[in-house]
């Protein structure tokens, strides 16, 4: 059994009665800038049992609906057998009718966790926070590159960006022929947040939704550990503004990737866990009796 997260004792019944499932993924073979993301998973745990379980905001400890986590996927080479991997794992999760939580690694692996969502859930809509648009035909030979993440999503759901500052302009190219909505770029997310959450919520439409979290949507100042780092990103409670309205719809699964820890830097990895038990206190709020 491997490290749980909050340092839990899972029992001999701790997946069955646990209403979270975390998924580890420690894989970052297509990482282009600053390699260590298949670190990220093992900080993210190691921080969390130094965390109060009780969240001041919401007024409960999300962990007693139960958290799991199971041992981490073992990455396989080419990447889109990783994938497949995340796959299988998210969809048993999903199966069990519980919510799956993939924490990574770097942000491909979110292409298996979505496909698995949209064989339970068609309609999908994928909510995606992060500092580029990952939308590149192929990158570095790879077409399952985590520069390539949302274009191999984007012909299954609906995608919804958020926190966007940059992307190439063949990306750009690419959304322009779609004739949809861009994305909600980082500098509107930032300063025109109401007006976006509405149009965010319009696009939802109701819909079940899958969240995806890369932890360069956040500004470097407070989370400077991570592969890519683009400035001017997402405060701390820009962030918990934006999942608290999401936390209303239909989330049936979220992920947080690309933490490539920094030695020492304890803060970043911290907050990674932060973030994570955070959206799970506002998801699971639901559960509360009134």
């Amino acid at each position: 059994m491997g490290s749980q997260f909050l340092g839990l004792n899972p029992g001999s019944k701790g997946q069955e009665k646990a209403k979270t499932v975390i998924i580890p993924v420690p894989f970052d073979r297509t990482v282009c800038y600053q390699a260590g993301a298949r670190n990220g998973p093992e900080h993210i745990i190691a921080a969390s049992p130094h965390m109060e379980f009780y969240d001041e905001e919401m007024r409960f400890s999300p962990v007693d609906f139960g958290i799991f986590t199971q041992d981490p996927v073992e990455p396989i080479l080419p990447p889109e057998k990783t994938v497949e991997q995340v796959k299988e794992r998210v969809s048993a999760v999903l199966d069990l009718k519980k919510l799956p939580v993939v924490i990574g690694g770097e942000h491909s692996i979110t292409i298996g966790a979505v496909e698995a969502a949209l064989d339970h859930f068609p309609d999908l809509v994928v909510v995606q926070f992060d500092a580029h648009t990952d939308l590149r035909e192929e990158y570095q030979g790879s077409r399952y590159s985590h520069a390539c993440t949302m274009r191999r999503i984007w012909p299954k759901a609906h995608v919804v960006q958020l926190g966007i500052r940059s992307c190439s302009a063949r990306e750009i190219e690419f959304l322009e022929s779609q004739n949809g909505p861009m994305p909600f770029w980082a500098k509107d997310c930032i300063f025109h947040k109401e007006s976006i959450i509405k149009k965010l919520i319009e696009r939802i439409d109701g819909k079940p939704v899958y969240v995806t979290i890369d932890l360069d949507c956040l500004d470097p100042s407070i989370m400077p550990a991570v592969g890519t780092p683009e400035p001017g990103g997402l405060g701390w409670y820009d962030m918990l503004f934006y999942l608290k309205a999401l936390a209303k719809e239909h989330v049936i699964g979220f992920d947080l990737v690309e933490l490539s820890p920094i030695p020492g830097l304890y803060a970043a990895d911290f907050t990674a866990a932060r973030l994570l038990y955070k959206f799970l206190a506002y998801l699971l709020s639901k559960n509360l009796k009134k």
